[in-house]
C-alpha cells in the first residue's frame, strides 16, 4: 500500500508541468449538465477533419473514441464542451487548450466548432448512415494502392464497417475516413462541413476499383 501511494505521488509529480494538466474547475468555470436538446444533437456520426467520429450518449456521459483512445466530452459553464481522458483510468486529464461547440444546421447535419488560441473552425458535420450494400460488403479487405496520378505515401486501404458505417483505413493508422454508398458501384465521403475539398470517391470500373481525393487516383488491388 505504502509502495503504492509513492507511485502515484510520483505520477502526479510528473504531471505537474504538463500543459494538459490534471482538469480541475477554474474559478470562473465550473463543470455543468449537458441539455436534452445538446445531447439530442451531439450523438450520431461525424466525418471530420482528422476522420470517422462516432459520439455516444449514456445520460450525462458524452464520449467518442479517437486514434484507439477513449475520450470523455465535458461541458462547462461558458457553454463549451472540453475532450479529456483518464491518465491510468484514474486521473482526468484535459486535452490542450481547445474547447468545441456545435451549431445546428439543416437536416440535422450539427456542426462541430472548435476553439482555440482565440481563432475558431468547422472540424466536423455529422451524417447520417445509410446501409451498406451487399456488393460493398463482398469488397471488404486490405487492398494494395498503386499510383494513377499525382502524389501520396498511401500504400495500403483498409475497407471495413464500423458502427454501421463503411470506412476506409489508410496505411497502418488507426483513423478511418467515413464513406456513404452512393450506388453499388461508387462511395463518397460526406462532408466535413468546412469544404468539399477533401472528398474522396471509391468507384468500380470494369474490374477496378479507383480511389480519388484531390489530385490524386489510385488503383487499389485487393490482397
Amino acid at each position: 500500500m505504502r509502495y503504492l501511494q509513492y507511485l502515484l505521488t510520483s505520477i502526479c509529480f510528473l504531471l505537474l508541468p504538463l500543459q494538459v494538466g490534471v482538469a480541475k474547475s477554474s474559478p470562473s468555470l465550473h463543470y455543468v449538465s449537458f441539455t436534452a436538446d445538446e445531447l439530442k444533437n451531439i450523438q450520431g456520426h461525424y466525418s471530420t477533419i482528422y476522420g470517422y467520429l462516432y459520439i455516444r450518449v449514456r445520460g450525462q456521459n458524452v464520449s467518442t473514441q479517437y486514434d484507439g483512445k477513449y475520450i470523455q466530452l465535458v461541458k462547462k459553464s461558458n457553454g463549451h464542451f472540453y475532450p479529456r481522458y483518464r491518465f491510468l483510468w484514474i486521473f482526468p486529464i484535459q486535452i490542450g487548450n481547445m474547447s468545441f461547440t456545435l451549431k445546428k444546421m439543416p437536416k440535422g447535419k450539427t456542426q462541430i466548432i472548435m476553439h482555440q488560441n482565440g481563432k475558431k473552425r468547422i472540424v466536423a458535420q455529422r451524417f447520417f448512415a445509410k446501409p451498406v450494400p451487399v456488393a460493398w460488403k463482398k469488397r471488404l479487405g486490405i487492398y494494395k494502392a498503386s499510383q494513377l496520378k499525382g502524389k501520396t505515401d498511401i500504400k495500403k486501404i483498409r475497407l471495413a464497417i464500423q458502427n454501421g458505417v463503411l470506412v476506409a483505413f489508410s496505411n497502418n493508422l488507426n483513423s478511418p475516413y467515413p464513406l456513404i454508398a452512393d450506388s453499388n458501384w461508387q462511395l463518397t465521403s460526406p462532408s466535413a462541413g468546412h469544404n468539399n475539398k477533401r472528398t474522396i470517391k471509391i468507384s468500380l470500373r470494369k474490374n477496378d476499383i479507383i480511389l480519388a481525393f484531390e489530385q490524386n487516383k489510385l488503383l487499389l488491388q485487393k490482397q
